[in-house]
């Protein structure tokens, strides 16, 4: 049951990165208000934080640890990947 906490460092992580002006550009053509900005960063760390959490329960300490650390490790990889893909050259 691995899945739940694969959702929720995708997401995580995609959030995380439109709490960042530079990103909000590069995806939206401007910056957020900081309203926006500050919601998208608190819902990012709320989300890596359940992802971790997930893989904790469903898999006991032990190897929960290292699918917990693996599951963020790979959500930061398909947004950093993604973000590669749309971010315009300068």
């Amino acid at each position: 049951m691995i899945a739940l906490p694969l959702v929720a460092s995708v997401l995580g992580f995609a959030l995380l990165c439109l709490g960042m002006s530079r990103h909000q550009r590069d995806l939206f053509g401007r910056s957020l208000p900081a309203g926006r900005t500050r919601a998208a960063k608190a819902a990012g760390w709320l989300l890596v934080t359940v992802a971790y959490a997930g893989s904790l329960l469903a898999e006991g300490a032990a190897l929960g640890a290292v699918y917990g650390v693996g599951v963020l490790t790979f959500g930061a990889a398909v947004v950093a990947m993604a973000l590669m893909g749309l971010s315009r050259p300068r």
